[in-house]
């Protein structure tokens, strides 16, 4: 069995080089490894350049203004062969995650879901970490969840059948990637062992602008009532905004009657209710001294994503182009 890696990249200057010798260190090395930079402006193709030039199994291609989604296809495209594992820059593998992949798709699974843990430096992005990864990183998962495509495999068909990464969508690509992998009638297959590790926001602003983008992306995908990801059988996107909606609703109206500030903490605090494990063990690790990074992160992740989401509404009523 030989097996393409993938992997898109864009400013990633830092970090590239840190994943590419994760690569080189693999205990079942990928035959090859197919990079698309997206127009990076710093010193990536450089780094590129130069492993490519030291490695016949790697190479590299720059779309200048790709998006995720197109970078992710090109590769794809340009990879020759029929199995596929994908991550993305900011990543590091661990040893032994190709090898993990490769043994799973020699079970006939078609379509895999690696795993990841959060990646920090600080008490800010551990938080941050602890919030969005925990439960990733602790194997709580699923035998069939869907995976972020930073910790991905599957096989050129599937692919195809899926449709290919929806190019219409510059963030949110991979959640709906996923829906239209089990729409095509494959069942995702956690690989429990294949992990990579994935670098956290470092400032407060980088972190608002990923959840808006993550909002944007879930406007653009339709992704209200289809996300993935479910609490109860019902969408994560949509428990998020409905939530959102009831504490930003409850501020409003408080002008009014001091009352509906009852309605805008019930929204927020369902929230918080819903990321209590990760101030436990952020507290278990860090004190409480993590708290109020905790509850700040929370609630400026939802805004953001709420933020992001109806400003895409609006700018999609504005063009007539409404989805869903």
């Amino acid at each position: 069995m030989e097996v393409s890696l993938i992997c898109t990249v864009y400013n990633e200057g830092e970090s590239l080089r840190q994943l590419i010798e994760s690569i080189l260190e693999q205990d079942r090395r990928p035959d090859e490894a197919v990079f698309v930079d997206g127009g990076s402006t710093d010193q990536t193709t450089e780094i590129l350049q130069e492993y490519t030039d030291r490695h016949d199994f790697m190479q590299f291609e720059v779309e200048d203004g790709a998006n995720i989604a197109e970078g992710r296809n090109t590769a794809i495209e340009a990879a020759e062969n029929d199995y596929i594992v994908g991550t993305d820059g900011g990543c590091v593998l661990d040893p032994g995650w190709c090898a993990a992949m490769e043994q799973v798709f020699k079970q006939g699974n078609k379509a895999l879901s690696g795993l990841w843990r959060p990646s920090s430096t600080n008490l800010f992005e551990f938080v941050q970490g602890e919030i969005r990864g925990r439960y990733v990183r602790e194997g709580d998962v699923p035998d069939n969840w869907a995976p972020s495509s930073r910790s991905i495999g599957f096989t050129r068909q599937v692919w195809k059948d899926a449709g290919t990464y929806p190019e219409h969508l510059y963030t949110g690509e991979d959640a709906k990637f996923n829906t239209n992998v089990r729409e095509a009638g494959y069942e995702w297959h956690v690989v429990r062992d294949a992990y990579v590790a994935w670098e956290m926001r470092p400032t407060w602003k980088a972190y608002w602008n990923q959840f808006q983008t993550y909002g944007e992306g879930d406007a653009r995908a339709g992704n209200m009532f289809d996300y993935p990801g479910k609490v109860l059988g019902v969408s994560k996107v949509f428990w998020r905004t409905a939530a959102t909606w009831t504490g930003v609703l409850g501020l409003v109206f408080s002008i009014v009657h001091p009352l509906s500030l009852a309605a805008s903490a019930a929204g927020f605090g369902a929230q918080l209710v819903f990321k209590a494990g990760a101030l436990q063990s952020s507290i278990s690790e860090e004190g409480l001294r993590a708290a109020p990074y905790w509850l700040g992160l929370v609630l400026i992740g939802s805004l953001a994503h709420f933020t992001g989401y109806y400003k895409e509404r609006i700018n999609q009523i504005v063009d007539g182009g409404v989805r869903n």
